[in-house]
């Protein structure tokens, strides 16, 4: 509801006109009460309206209040739910991670028992926590320590050197061969730091068996006694 300013002055005009007729006429409290009616409706016709739009603006104030107090939560709870998708994403990457690491594993190590098993060789998996290290290859005489990892790196070789010592603390059997078993080319420097400490490097399942079985035989026919005796 707007202020008919117009409406009040020409109001005014008449009351004012009306108020110095009567003080002409010496009646002056006739006068003052035209005066005080022309404010009381001027108070009516021009403060109502004010107090009605204040009074409106402070509910809309207090509306925008509460619906800026509701975004804001619905902003922190859409960023709660973003973080927490966020982590359970990262969660999800990682066990996706470790899996597709461990199906890669059991695959090397799959391979590398069917080689060893059509060279007349065992292939067993042992315990990774107290052993150290994958598997254990054995023969007629044969002991070989078995690491497999996709690349490869000098981790992997500490872990065999570990794992030879736990071994032969564990089984009794010192073993006579250790092997790292990649799946990939191996750089240069995983190949002579495995070269420094006698370490069986390589990438194919096959070359790996055959060595380990031409070792084998070697290490049973040197066991032999000579012909004669």
């Amino acid at each position: 509801m707007s202020i008919d300013i117009k409406r009040l002055e020409a109001a005014a005009a008449q009351a004012e006109e009306a108020a110095v007729e009567l003080v002409r006429q010496g009646r002056l409290d006739h006068a003052i009460r035209v005066i005080l009616g022309m404010l009381r409706e001027a108070l009516k016709e021009g403060l109502a309206p004010l107090v009605e739009n204040v009074n409106r603006l402070t509910a809309d104030v207090a509306e925008l209040r509460e619906s800026t107090a509701s975004l804001e939560r619905s902003v922190r709870e859409l960023r709660w739910g973003l973080e927490r998708e966020v982590e359970l994403r990262r969660r999800l990457e990682g066990d996706v991670g470790r899996l597709r690491g461990e199906v890669s594993h059991m695959k090397l190590g799959g391979n590398l028992a069917y080689w060893c098993g059509k060279h007349g060789l065992d292939f067993e998996w042992l315990p990774r926590g107290p052993f150290r290290v994958d598997a254990v290859i054995t023969g007629r005489r044969v002991i070989a320590l078995v690491e497999m990892d996709t690349t490869g790196d000098e981790a992997d070789v500490e872990q065999l050197l570990e794992g030879a010592e736990i071994y032969g603390r564990e089984r009794g059997e010192r073993p006579n061969a250790l092997v790292l078993y990649i799946g990939v080319r191996p750089s240069s420097e995983l190949a002579e730091e495995c070269e420094e400490h006698g370490i069986i490097l390589d990438n194919s399942p096959r070359r790996i068996a055959v060595r380990l079985a031409e070792l084998d035989k070697e290490l049973a026919e040197s066991e032999q006694p000579p012909p004669g005796e």
